[in-house]
């Protein structure tokens, strides 16, 4: 028996007026979901702890079954890794944005119109990899999907006690990075960042990729935010906690860099991969694995955008993807869930718990029959945490040990 658990990035919504006090997927056609949910036990999942907005990356550990409220070091690191650079002892990692900001460093838009193309992606990572910071500082930057980058500091005296410098709205002006650590490291980590923002935007303004982008009236690329400093954490390796051959398949370096950091082996997987071609891919990869974890993330996308219309129609394309997981839950378990709700009022992440539904050959079924929020409520499952997942799987796969005589 294999398990498999898909994660779907942002699922959870809140009610929207425009759809008649439904949420998306409710509004949605769910026929495989639902049918995966009246075979399962269905309940509601906080993904860290009732109350947290949890972060995709926070999520995950905890789904994984790590403790993320005790052991997460920042987003930085997972970002990295992800991305393809090797985080090593020492260095200090950052999530980025490439940003569009005005004369006053006021953010315009923090994805800078979120599609930069290939050759422009290339022409970013050259500049920043050749910026100058000091004899005694290494600078290493990959993008990764869309606007999205890493961005680590190599030397010695660095200290990831420091702010971010991405507002995290729109309308605000970039933060000035501030230790908060009473420490000279952090004070000279902070200096040397903020010295490298200044140096970037003037660079980034002159760019000819640039000059292009006005021409076709896009949003300039001329500002790199930075957010999520850390250190690289130390996991237990996830084979040797579960003694299950795993794998990881996201088309976003944030989940990747945890699997990494996890010891999951990561499938290579374009970042433009399809709904179709993620599940097509989780399937085969199963074959192999004793346990994979598959991340979709376009629902999130659609709600950070406020897009109420597109998600319905990227759930509605997953419940498609999902007619060929109804043969993989009779001799195996699927675990679907959201890992945060991310509500299209709000365009971020809220605390609301997500649906949950484990499916498979001795699952003990309840009466759910939709997949959707307020349904998944009436599960014998109730309310659940992340790292409550993993001991049901591992149970359900009578690889789990007894407590006690």
């Amino acid at each position: 028996m294999k398990a498999c658990i898909i994660v779907l990035d942002g699922i959870g919504d809140r009610p929207l007026k425009k759809l008649g006090n439904k949420t998306p997927l409710e509004a949605a056609r769910r026929r495989n979901l639902d049918y995966i949910a009246s075979r399962g036990i269905n309940g509601l999942l906080h993904a860290v702890d009732i109350g947290i907005r949890p972060g995709s990356d926070t999520a995950h550990l905890s789904i994984l079954g790590y403790d993320a409220l005790s052991t997460y070091t920042g987003r930085g690191p997972f970002e990295a890794a992800g991305a393809g650079i090797d985080v090593k002892p020492g260095d200090i990692a950052f999530r980025t944005n490439f940003a569009t900001v005005d004369k006053n460093l006021v953010v315009v838009d923090r994805r800078a119109g979120r599609k930069i193309e290939e050759e422009e992606k290339k022409v970013l990572e050259e500049l920043i990899n050749s910026v100058n910071i000091g004899d005694d500082v290494e600078i290493i930057f990959k993008t990764t999907l869309d606007h999205r980058g890493a961005l680590v500091l190599r030397g010695k005296k660095l200290s990831d006690k420091i702010s971010d410098s991405d507002p995290h709205e729109e309308g605000k002006r970039v933060k000035k990075i501030m230790p908060t650590a009473n420490s000279e490291e952090a004070k000279r980590t902070s200096e040397i960042l903020n010295e490298l923002i200044t140096t970037l935007h003037k660079q980034l303004k002159a760019l000819k990729i640039n000059e292009k982008r006005r021409k076709q009236k896009r949003k300039e690329i001329n500002m790199l935010l930075l957010r999520g400093a850390g250190k690289a954490p130390r996991y237990e390796k996830f084979e040797k906690r579960y003694k299950l051959k795993g794998a990881c398949i996201a088309t976003v370096a944030l989940v990747r860099g945890v699997g990494k950091f996890l010891g999951l082996d990561v499938i290579n997987v374009s970042e433009k991969a399809s709904i179709k071609e993620l599940g097509e891919l989780a399937l085969k990869t199963c074959e192999k694995y004793d346990f994979v974890i598959l991340n979709i993330k376009h629902c999130d996308d659609a709600s950070h955008d406020r897009n109420e219309k597109r998600k319905i129609a990227l759930i509605e394309e997953i419940d498609a993807m999902l007619a060929s997981f109804k043969g993989f839950i009779k001799e195996n378990y699927l675990a679907i869930l959201g890992d945060h709700t991310t509500a299209i009022s709000r365009g971020d992440h809220c605390a609301e718990p997500t649906p949950v539904t484990i499916a498979g050959p001795e699952v003990r079924s309840d009466n759910v029959e939709k997949f959707t929020e307020r349904e998944a409520a009436k599960g014998a499952l109730h309310a659940i945490k992340g790292n409550h997942i993993m001991p049901i799987l591992i149970d359900l796969l009578n690889k789990s040990e007894k407590f006690g005589a």
